[in-house]
This record gives structure tokens, C-alpha cells and sequence, in this order.
């Protein structure tokens, strides 16, 4: 049987669930960045550059949230 893959979309999805999971456990978050054929890739911890990604997988995050409708 073929295994499924699942779309980029879903696997970054996945990826910015589990950095908020982390977040939560109060874990080091961690920057991924995917090249063109959707491989991740770990943004060298401790740089400005994964700081900088880290604080705008957050903003998203945040809007997200903020948009989304109360629970009924």
C-alpha cells in the first residue's frame, strides 16, 4: 500500500502546532524553514534569524486566534 503524504500546507500546519505545544510545555522553541520540495530544515538556535522567524510564527499565531469565533 502507498503511503500517504500529506501536502506542505498540512505539514507546516503541523509544525506550527507542535512550536505552540512546545511554547506551552515552556520548551525551547525551535525555527524550521522548508526549501522548495517542502524538506525542513532547523533555523541554527540562538540567531538573530530564528528569533526573528520565532517572533513571527507567534504574531500569526496570535491573529489567528484573535479571529477566531468564540466557542459556543
Amino acid at each position: 500500500m502507498k503511503e500517504r503524504q500529506d501536502s506542505i500546507a498540512a505539514r507546516i500546519a503541523g509544525t506550527i502546532a507542535g512550536g505552540v505545544r512546545r511554547r506551552q510545555q515552556e520548551r525551547v522553541p525551535r525555527a524550521l524553514v522548508y526549501d522548495a520540495s517542502g524538506e525542513p530544515r532547523i533555523v541554527p538556535p540562538g540567531g538573530e534569524a530564528q528569533a526573528a522567524l520565532i517572533a513571527t510564527a507567534e504574531r500569526i499565531v496570535e491573529i489567528v486566534l484573535e479571529e477566531e469565533p468564540p466557542p459556543e
